[in-house]
């Protein structure tokens, strides 16, 4: 699995207008988008147009035009922005780039591609759980309070942790 500029820059992007929609701005430019994640224009708005075509965010022409959500923050998951980002989530090399064309084709059995395919599932599940709603949520310490298995990492790590 590797998640690529594109796919973290389109999570901060949609995290951004979830934020601004929650300020009260509810149509956001592509320059400003840009500026607030320290990016080119050019590439802000290539990011944009796979979040628009992924169903993402909709665009509004005019002045006064931007980009919103298409949806409420807690209706985005992770796993459907790195969808339109990036084009999957976990890229299994027997299907786009086979080591051996006649062993890695779909209709010779291979022992390790149900693996790939079960982990792909696994992560796809995973990101699925977490809304633009839990990136935008920090707690005290200012990070997100993003659960491991059911509970948060600190919680986890204190359950773990031996007692004296």
């Amino acid at each position: 699995m590797r998640i690529t500029q594109w796919g973290e820059y389109g999570i901060l992007i949609s995290a951004f207008l979830a934020e601004r929609f929650a300020a009260g701005a509810p149509v956001v430019g592509a320059a400003e988008i840009a500026e607030a994640q320290g990016i080119q224009l050019q590439y802000a708005q290539q990011i944009l147009l796979r979040l628009r075509e992924g169903g993402i965010v909709q665009s509004i022409r005019g002045p006064g035009g931007g980009y919103r959500l298409s949806r409420g923050a807690s209706e985005i998951n992770l796993h459907d922005i790195l969808i339109a980002a990036e084009g999957g989530t976990f890229e299994i090399i027997c299907e786009s780039k086979p080591l051996n064309a006649e062993r890695c084709h779909s209709q010779t059995k291979c022992n390790l591609r149900p693996v790939w395919y079960g982990l792909r599932e696994q992560v796809d599940t995973y990101l699925r759980r977490f809304t633009l709603e839990h990136v935008m949520a920090t707690d005290e310490s200012g990070d997100a309070p993003i659960q491991i298995g059911g509970k948060r990492e600190e919680e986890q790590e204190r359950a773990e942790a031996p007692t004296t």
